[in-house]
């Protein structure tokens, strides 16, 4: 490709660019929706705000180890961390923070939720699901003084010892019926202790029914028509397949290793609240601002196209919020994209594409914004300024030695880049480490600042350095000063030649 095409190509690029994320971090450019053109495909995105800004719901949750051993207390509370969590994901919340505390209790803050019952329905009421079988001296009832009988539920059915704990997962399914035609179940799949025991159960009551109950209520109780060793059951039915699902969504959500009860609600004001995040958008406009004024002041003409490099980057960083980001997203398209820096730029637009392609995979979570995480926002504001810093330092060694404005360009950059590439692989490896090991919150702080760096490397390596060659390309605007540059040698030096 002729260079010249190529530069115009780069240019055309990175200002359809801003001007997309531009459209996206305004309100009307909030949504998606090709419903219009007949595509069925809609997408809304908004901006997320963690417990720490918006406020939300606390629940306590204590786990009842009256049948769990003493060694394995610890495991199952683990467990119900973890079930808890998935299913917290699962309803979209953003940035839940499921932990364990102490020895018996688990606590669940869910940001943006205000009520609190809206709040225990997300949680799904902590249903508990077990297995039970008829009790053969139910029947033996003795009537009262005034010859009343009653019925005690609770006595009608046994324990199994087989519960949620074994429950691997249940899926609607479709089976072939007596009359051919195909039948709406719902199956159920054990683990290997699950396995063993419903082998057991259901062996010894061929002919009878297996009751399940979910809160204590029965909440489907079929009849056993053999012995199933496989670990995997059917529950058949007049189910459609709005019933079956919801059956299989009860159960999968009655999956806990213990029972666990609500102990404490309450709903969580703001602690830094609006007055807090305005605040951290003017610190963030007067430190911009600052950094244009010396960007500008020191390094002139180069420092004016960093500041406008800046502002893309806040903008295009800002739309990555809104839209989303994943493990896939960072490991794919951070993969190509800094493939598209050292290798070949079709890398890079194949990291874009990845990320296009990512958005209508719905394969993106919104980055839910913390104080944690604009603070690894901002970080990576200061690390964009650096990589500038370095860059421009190059170009006017390359100037000072008596270089033409063209070659100095190329040679700055290309000196400074190798420092730009250690300096934010360490750092990204940082990241990386810190959204491994760490809470909720410094998760959100390594996504913030892994997305910042590599965006930073964008703005720094490829949108300043288009610029640059934009305008020393035409010859326009070239004389040394306007880079900061005041002395020139008279002879290039030997290592130069």
């Amino acid at each position: 490709m002729h260079p010249k095409l190529k530069l115009f190509g780069s240019l055309v690029a990175i200002l359809l660019i801003a001007a997309a994320a531009v459209w996206i971090i305004l309100p009307s450019g909030s949504k998606i929706d090709f419903n219009k053109i007949k595509i069925p495909y809609s997408q809304t995105f908004k901006v997320h705000l963690g417990l720490d800004l918006q406020g939300g719901s606390h629940l306590v949750y204590q786990a009842d180890f009256k049948d769990i051993k003493q060694q394995d207390q610890a495991d199952a509370l683990n467990s119900v961390r973890d079930t808890i969590e998935r299913r917290v994901n699962s309803f979209g919340v953003s940035e839940p923070l499921v932990q364990v505390a102490g020895s018996d209790r688990i606590i669940v803050e869910l940001p943006g939720i205000k009520d609190i019952n809206q709040a225990i329905d997300q949680i799904g009421q902590t249903p508990f699901m077990e297995f039970k079988t008829e009790n053969p001296n139910a029947n033996q009832l003795t009537p009262d003084k005034n010859g009343n009988v009653t019925v005690d539920a609770s006595k009608a059915w046994l324990p199994t010892g087989l519960s949620g704990k074994q429950l691997k997962k249940a899926t609607v399914d479709f089976e072939q019926g007596k009359s051919l035609s195909s039948q709406v179940v719902v199956r159920l799949e054990f683990n290997d202790e699950g396995r063993k025991l419903f082998s057991d159960i259901t062996s010894a009551n061929i002919g009878k029914p297996i009751a399940i109950f979910l809160d204590g209520q029965i909440l489907s109780a079929p009849t056993v028509q053999t012995a199933i060793t496989d670990g995997v059951a059917i529950i058949t039915g007049d189910f459609t397949v709005d019933q079956a699902k919801a059956l299989a969504t009860r159960l999968n959500s009655g999956a806990l290793p213990v029972p666990i009860s609500l102990i404490s609600q309450q709903n969580v004001g703001a602690t830094l609240g609006k007055e807090s995040v305005q605040k951290s958008v003017v610190a963030g406009l007067i430190g911009l601002l600052m950094i244009a004024f010396f960007m500008i002041a020191y390094y002139r003409f180069p420092g004016f196209l960093a500041t406008i490099a800046l502002l893309i980057y806040a903008v295009v960083s800002f739309a990555v919020f809104k839209i989303g980001i994943s493990f896939t997203a960072l490991a794919l398209v951070g993969a190509f994209f800094f493939l598209g820096l050292t290798v070949s730029s079709w890398f890079g637009i194949l990291a874009f594409f990845s990320y296009i392609l990512l958005i209508f995979l719905k394969g993106l979570s919104p980055v839910t914004l913390t104080l944690a995480g604009i603070a690894g926002f901002i970080l990576s504001i200061g690390m964009a300024v650096d990589a500038n810093i370095l860059i421009f330092e190059r170009l006017k060694e390359e100037i000072r030695a008596g270089k033409e404005i063209h070659k100095a360009v190329e040679d700055g950059f290309a000196r400074a880049w190798l420092s730009i590439r250690d300096s934010n692989v360490s750092s990204l490896i940082t990241t990386v480490i810190l959204y491994i090991f760490g809470t909720p919150s410094i998760k959100g702080f390594a996504v913030t600042l892994g997305v910042g760096i590599l965006i930073s490397m964008f703005t720094a390596i490829t949108v300043t350095r288009t610029f640059l060659k934009v305008f020393v390309g035409n010859n326009i605007l070239t004389h040394p000063w306007l880079f900061g540059v005041s002395k020139i040698k008279t002879s290039i030096s030997s290592q130069d030649k």
